[in-house]
């Protein structure tokens, strides 16, 4: 009996002891294991976050049941709103739309609706009359009865100005800032296809300066580039809306002057000529010069014209004023 009196009875049994033993370690387990799975997710939440603000990514979710509308972090700083005081909802959010884009908008979510999803670019108009590029994905899903829209916005603003420089880089002339010889000739093209369509009198003036080479000479080529450049801006500020000034090369421009018949092209180029003549120019070393140009004009003529046909008359306009003396103007002859 001496063993009974070194046990001390608890009254349970020791299948109850054995037990009670290991159920405390598994609880103890579990709660750390639910603690380092807190842990996980508050880390990669915050590495989410780091995620989306580094892509200038966020989140949203859109309830068109409800017209609820979530928003993740991001997205409030996108839209540079404050999250204390800034609810957001379908309605709060087509307010910052930029008003050409909201059809845009509209569409895009019967569209997701219909093809289970959406992918665009819109601007958005910040409280502080910022314009801003986003681009959205998103994607579809029914739940029970509620239709949600979840999907992702993107800050595209800085790839939209670098691509708005390229396409202005593709189309202009470094130096005078006007269109390029690509472009002219593409617009020409197009107003070509609209002259046979309806018959829309269209014009081309080309012109050049004269004794380029001597003011180059004599005054030095920075003179020379500021000739060209003092003229492209005047052409810029002077010529209307619609009408196309290109630098083709060197010396050598172009005016495309759509809804303008031959007489009108005439009047513009003597304007231009007259404009050019009028300015003052000053070397780097001080000293003052003028210059002038020769313009050859034509127009679009008959159902079989061509490109190279206006093109061709303008320039043989062009060396006839060359020939006669210059800073002058030489028009097509069969419409005067």
């Amino acid at each position: 009996m001496k063993g009974s009196h070194n046990r001390i009875d608890d009254g349970s049994s020791p299948e109850e002891t054995h037990g009670s033993g290991s159920g405390g370690g598994s609880c103890q387990r579990i709660r750390r294991e639910l603690e380092e799975a807190r842990e996980e997710i508050a880390h990669l939440k915050r590495t989410l976050h780091r995620v989306q603000q580094i892509a200038r990514l966020g989140y949203w979710r859109l309830s068109l049941k409800s017209n609820e509308l979530y928003w993740s972090a991001v997205i409030y700083d996108i839209f540079g709103v404050d999250p204390k005081t800034f609810t957001p909802s379908l309605q709060a959010f087509k307010a910052m739309v930029y008003p050409e884009d909201i059809e845009s908008i509209e569409s895009a979510i019967v569209r997701a609706q219909q093809q289970g999803q959406h992918d665009m670019e819109h601007r958005i108009i910040r409280p502080d009359g910022e314009i801003r590029w986003v681009h959205e994905l998103a994607d579809y899903m029914p739940e029970g009865d509620d239709q949600i829209l979840i999907g992702t916005v993107r800050d595209i603003t800085e790839q939209k100005r670098l691509e708005l420089r390229l396409r202005q880089l593709s189309r202009t002339d470094e130096l005078t800032g006007l269109f390029n010889r690509r472009y002219f000739m593409q617009r020409l093209l197009q107003e070509l296809a609209r002259y046979r369509r309806y018959g829309r009198p269209t014009s081309v003036v080309l012109f050049d300066f004269d004794h380029f080479k001597r003011i180059n000479d004599t005054h030095g080529h920075p003179a020379g580039d500021q000739v060209l450049v003092n003229v492209s801006k005047l052409l810029r500020e002077r010529l209307r809306t619609n009408d196309i000034p290109a630098r083709l090369g060197g010396e050598e421009f172009a005016l495309l002057l759509p809804e303008t018949d031959l007489e009108e092209a005439v009047g513009v180029a003597e304007k231009v000529r007259q404009m050019v003549l009028e300015q003052e120019f000053t070397s780097e070393e001080g000293h003052r010069f003028e210059a002038s140009i020769t313009c050859g004009v034509s127009a679009f003529h008959g159902t079989e014209e061509t490109v190279e046909a206006i093109l061709h008359r303008a320039d043989q306009n062009l060396y006839q004023g060359k020939r006669t003396g210059r800073n002058r103007v030489i028009a097509d002859e069969w419409n005067s």
